[in-house]
């Protein structure tokens, strides 16, 4: 019998080599299958081991392999409207369904292995940012424009408000300024947001009709201490340990923000703004691999960078929840 081995990893504690590795990109902007423009939304494809790229103003998706055997793209899917962030379906071992915020049509479409146009999903989402989905399926939109989250169900073919309050915006529990990113937690249920304007990071509980700020400040107030964020742009969230792992845009680096911790910490970036190797000009999105490993999309750099883990020991001490095993976090 052949024993399958679980690499778990994100302790809460991990640590990142922060100097990083250009996986894909190469700096410059272009259009070749060698260069990105403005990549916006990252996702890594565990099954085959590739990343996928929402090229924001080449107006595609491409993929490059893990193993940086080449730093070449294959576009999987041409000729779209400026896509933002994209969220993969592991229904395919082959080729993962593909869900992508259409900023630039003010809508979400569901791209399929072998398709030559996506399907519109749900009804108009104006200025579209962010996608992700629930275990039964249902899609959430970032619609920035209108300062809220929609959800669409494929059982009822209806669209409903998930978070927000339509055209209202602000820094009240309740409501939302110009959402980006969006993370659905599949053991909880819980919608996580980051509200970018608001400079603070929500999470949504499933029903309720307003949101907790669990990252950032409540008032809505942008800073560059560890208790701040300036613009989040993108997260995920480790369903075990609930640690967030936040984008924040203007101030170049990636927070981490253990379960119920009033300050975050940095894990990668913080060196200003510019293009070394340990350094962020607007970053937009993350993900990690199935071995732990951190992709950042750089995308005024026009590139994504890896970080790799370095450390996974559990955290120790009494300010801390020890966990033994780490998280195999990756539910998508």
């Amino acid at each position: 019998m052949t024993q399958i081995t679980v690499i778990y990893f994100r302790n809460p504690c991990a640590k990142w080599n922060t100097t990083a590795i250009t996986i894909a990109g190469n700096g410059i902007q272009g259009n070749t299958p060698t260069q990105l423009s403005y990549p916006q939304g990252i996702f890594i494809h565990d099954k085959t081991k590739r990343l996928f790229v929402s090229d924001s103003f080449n107006n595609r998706i491409q993929t490059f392999p893990l193993d940086r055997s080449t730093t070449t793209g294959t576009t999987v899917i041409p000729r779209i409207l400026q896509g933002f962030k994209i969220y993969l379906d592991d229904d395919d071992d082959d080729f993962p369904t593909i869900y992508i915020a259409m900023n630039g049509a003010s809508r979400v479409e569901k791209w399929i292995k072998g398709a030559t146009h996506g399907i519109i999903i749900g009804d108009t989402c104006l200025d579209c940012t962010g996608v992700w989905l629930d275990k039964e399926k249902n899609v959430y939109m970032t619609e920035r424009k209108r300062n809220r989250i929609l959800k669409w169900s494929p059982v009822t073919n209806l669209t409903t408000i998930a978070a927000g309050e339509t055209d209202q915006s602000g820094p009240r529990p309740d409501h939302l300024k110009d959402p980006e990113g969006i993370f659905v937690d599949k053991i909880t249920n819980d919608l996580y947001i980051a509200d970018l304007v608001n400079h603070r990071i929500q999470k949504w509980p499933k029903g309720a009709k307003e949101g907790v700020t669990v990252a950032g400040s409540s008032d809505g107030d942008p800073g560059s201490d560890a208790k701040s964020l300036d613009r989040p742009y993108g997260l995920r969230v480790d369903e075990e340990t609930k640690s967030l792992y936040i984008v924040d845009l203007l101030n170049n680096r990636i927070q981490r923000w253990k379960h119920r911790a009033t300050e975050g910490e940095t894990i990668a970036g913080d060196n200003g703004e510019g293009s070394k190797s340990n350094q962020f000009h607007h970053p937009t999105d993350l993900d990690f691999d199935n071995e732990g490993n951190l992709y950042v999309s750089d995308a005024w750099n026009h590139r994504v960078q890896l970080f790799l883990l370095i450390d996974n020991e559990p955290c120790v001490g009494p300010s801390t929840t020890p966990v033994s095993t780490g998280s195999s976090l990756k539910s998508k």
